[in-house]
């Protein structure tokens, strides 16, 4: 089997536990040419966790190439070679022969020696405190000073010392951290590669004989176990983070599609433990009202105010389809959807007609989905869909407990609303968005979004499910998987965020859905499409993808594509 290759532009350097990654930018030529690595916090998200650049060169940076596996990263040129790895959580080491570096810092911050070969740097921005060994190597502080303008910045070089450079790099929140010595290159490469091989010995059988849907698998493989971080503060088990370049941080919706690939891992105890410890990744903070914040992250914030859709029903429904729960393990998450279902039924339904709204795009997951074009506080046709499929899981949940009242409650809640559902928001050719309150609603709806009923499969009407499924295929679906805006529409556009790209998760629960509904032929081309657009045009993970190009938008490494990617690889063989 051959080794993972990772190009560090599509997805991050990094392994699991750690909160620390190294990125390259593709550069000026777009293939990834830049003369500087990025070393990025997860600790911070979007423009605040790239930390540091790093460069290579006596008097400028200097060109080099770089090639990566999932234990070592290494840096060539023609005046030497460096090896990077992380050694753990918190620690980016470095071993170069040869080459000079410099490590600057991105945002404002300041620092000083604080003794023979090692140094303290203080983000003021980040709030991030660094401390730094160099056992072997001359380092220097120096910088720019601006204290008017705030615009200091400590930045170290560092000489070869006997044509050789030590150096260890370790970022913590909350206080400087000891750097432990000495440091043992080959030993601690080693224990990086035997944690990734065990982790790669989960990974279920690979499908076909391709080989380079093979070696793409197990790079998307490394994607997921790459961004993993420890346990801290609101994470209270080990958690998989959306990304380790700008979005890194979990969101209430994107943990679900982690949950389920992880549930495919061979030990099927450590799948069990693992995949219910990404599903209840938001429940722990769960308010009283029921509702779950948008994104939280350990050190930067939880964020409230907007909320993800109800999708954990039907998540923790095929949970339950590969797992035996315990009572207690039942009881607790039926206790969150029963709260969660609240949170929309009780508190979301502003003009109290029976159909909750989504106060606007965000709480949907689909942020500026141009089904919210016309107002705010939209009636949706994907959230009672959702909701329907979370009150039978909760029904389900209660019949596994005995509890044959609470069944009979959640399953007569589910018809009642899907009659309600059926009648308030399908016009005869479509299902439409109506604003709370004056019902005011476009007519022909462009966006992706008035087709998720499909999610409920064969719970439509026959004839309602084969409309949707008949305008996903003609109107939607392109060569590389289902476009979030018609292309035809005239608010598409190729890099829109939710106005046109291919979205991981609603693929897969268009897939789902149309299963169910008896389309597998239609589930199977889509399944197919998404993952040759990822494997073989993007090359990696994103948190998009341009529909008609099938090339990848906006954050790399993005683990909800990866999640998705695996489980359509696993259970469709493309």
């Amino acid at each position: 089997m051959r080794a993972v290759r990772i190009d560090i532009t599509h997805i991050p350097f990094s392994r699991y536990g750690a909160y620390l990654a190294v990125t390259r930018d593709e550069g000026k030529n777009g293939e990834g040419d830049a003369k500087e690595l990025v070393i990025q916090c997860a600790r911070r998200r979007f423009q605040e966790s790239p930390l540091f650049s790093l460069t290579f060169g006596k008097d400028a940076p200097e060109d080099f190439t770089c090639s990566a596996v999932p234990e070592l990263l290494t840096v060539e040129s023609g005046n030497g070679i460096a090896r990077i790895w992380i050694r753990d959580d918190d620690t980016v080491m470095i071993d170069s022969r040869g080459l000079d570096l410099r490590l600057n810092q991105i945002h404002w911050g300041y620092g000083t020696a604080t003794g023979e070969g090692t140094f303290r740097l203080i983000s003021g921005t980040c709030s991030l405190f660094t401390s730094i060994a160099v056992p072997c190597g001359h380092a220097i502080p120096d910088g720019p000073v601006d204290n008017m303008g705030r615009d200091h910045k400590t930045n170290l070089s560092v000489t070869c010392e006997n044509g050789r450079i030590l150096m260890a790099v370790t970022v913590r929140p909350r206080g400087p951290k000891e750097i432990p010595l000495p440091i043992r290159p080959d030993e601690e490469i080693a224990a990086v590669r035997g944690e990734w091989e065990a982790f790669l010995a989960l990974m279920p059988p690979e499908c076909g004989t391709d080989p380079e849907t093979a070696e793409f698998a197990r790079l998307t493989w490394y994607n997921l176990w790459s961004c993993f971080v420890r346990a801290d503060g609101c994470y209270p088990n080990d958690t998989m983070l959306m990304a380790k370049k700008y979005m890194t941080s979990t969101w209430s919706w994107d943990h679900c599609f982690n949950a389920l690939a992880m549930a495919d891992l061979a030990d099927k105890a450590a799948a069990k433990r693992v995949a219910l410890n990404q599903f209840s990744a938001p429940f722990w903070l769960q308010t009283e009202q029921g509702v779950l914040p948008d994104m939280w992250n350990p050190d930067v914030e939880t964020r409230w105010g907007t909320t993800k859709p109800p999708i954990h029903g039907w998540c923790f429904g095929k949970l339950m389809d590969r797992f035996d729960f315990t009572a207690e393990e039942l009881e607790t998450v039926y206790g969150w959807l029963e709260k969660w279902t609240g949170w929309w039924t009780e508190h979301s339904d502003t003009d109290g007609d029976g159909i909750p709204d989504y106060p606007q795009g965000c709480d949907s997951g689909w942020d500026n989905s141009t089904l919210f074009d016309i107002g705010f506080f939209l009636e949706s046709p994907d959230l009672p869909a959702f909701l329907i499929l979370q009150m039978r899981t909760l029904a389900r949940i209660s019949k596994a407990l005995g509890n044959v009242e609470r069944e009979r409650h959640w399953l007569d809640e589910a018809a009642a609303l899907t009659d309600r559902f059926l009648e308030h928001s399908w016009n005869g050719d479509g299902f439409v968005a109506k604003l709370s309150g004056t019902h005011e609603y476009d007519e022909r709806p462009t966006s992706l979004l008035s087709l998720m009923p499909l999610v409920l499969g064969d719970l439509l009407p026959e004839e309602i499910f084969g409309k949707l499924a008949d305008r996903l295929e003609h109107d939607f679906l392109t060569e590389n998987g289902p476009a979030t805006e018609m292309p035809a529409s005239e608010k598409y556009d190729p890099d829109g965020y939710w106005r046109g790209p291919i979205w991981a998760p609603t693929t897969y629960l268009i897939v789902d859905g149309l299963r169910r509904g008896g389309r597998e032929d239609l589930a199977k081309t889509v399944a197919e499409r998404y993952c040759t657009m990822s494997a073989r045009k993007a090359k990696g993970n994103y948190e998009n993808f341009d529909a008609l190009t099938g090339l990848g938008r906006r954050a790399p490494g993005y683990t909800w594509a990866a999640s998705v990617y695996m489980l359509l690889h696993w259970e469709t063989g493309c």
